[in-house]
């Protein structure tokens, strides 16, 4: 088995531990990894950008990406911070149309790919593991339908409290801590850098998180649940 071989062994392996490919059968797993290629990016790298034509499916081994929409002010809104399990590229293989997001790696990132040709081929062959990839198509949609709630919520401190306990459901193995600056923050919130500042400086006062360079860790989840659930203000 040559070294390449051996790595992909080892990040299908990662990919078997949570997430949607952990959630397929085996004998789905193995198709799918019998198609399957590593792919390494460094940090700021496109994935691929909104407008590209489909080019496949990916599932996220190590390092993190930044979800990306297009604004029509032509900026990018950052809405998530995806980590470890993290599969996406389904909705463009599912309706032959361009990608709708971008995707870019926030570090060095490593990356498997289900490439489009072998993978367009296989479910012509077996159209039955359309039903996986829609399950998948499902996961991202709630999401996104997340995304856009934690948008509406008008308390600023509602809308951080949320956020971050959203993206926690993103790194459970990380004892807590998310890999968001407080400027990600902010941008993924849509808040002033001065209000999200005085709100996570409140949670960090009442316990709820630890703030340290470029990182934040959440240490009373259920503390900001109760923020979460409050009336607004």
């Amino acid at each position: 088995m040559n070294h390449e071989v051996t790595r992909l062994h080892a990040a299908l392996t990662v990919l078997e531990q949570r997430g949607w490919f952990a959630q397929r059968n085996a004998a789905v797993r193995k198709r799918l990894g019998s198609i399957a290629k590593l792919r390494h990016f460094e940090a700021n790298a496109a994935v691929y950008r909104a407008g590209d034509a489909p080019s496949g499916v990916f599932g996220l081994v190590r390092g993190s990406l930044n979800c990306s929409f297009p604004r029509s002010d032509g900026e990018d809104y950052v809405m998530h911070r995806a980590g470890a399990g993290f599969w996406f590229g389904d909705l463009a293989l599912l309706s032959d149309r361009p990608r709708l997001v971008s995707l870019y790696a926030a570090e060095q990132t490593t990356l498997v790919h289900l490439p489009i040709h072998e993978l367009s081929k296989m479910l012509r062959e077996d159209p039955a593991l359309y039903a996986d990839f829609y399950q998948l198509t499902y996961e991202n949609f709630e999401s996104t339908f997340k995304i856009v709630t934690n948008l509406s919520m008008a308390s600023a401190t509602k809308r951080v409290a949320d956020k971050l306990l959203f993206e926690l459901n993103g790194w459970p193995d990380q004892d807590g801590w998310l890999p968001i600056s407080q400027a990600d923050l902010a941008r993924m919130t849509a808040i002033s850098v001065p209000t999200l500042q005085r709100v996570v400086k409140r949670f960090a006062n009442e316990g709820l998180i630890e703030k340290s360079y470029g990182r934040i860790k959440v240490t009373d989840r259920e503390g900001l649940l109760g923020i979460c659930q409050q009336d607004e203000a």
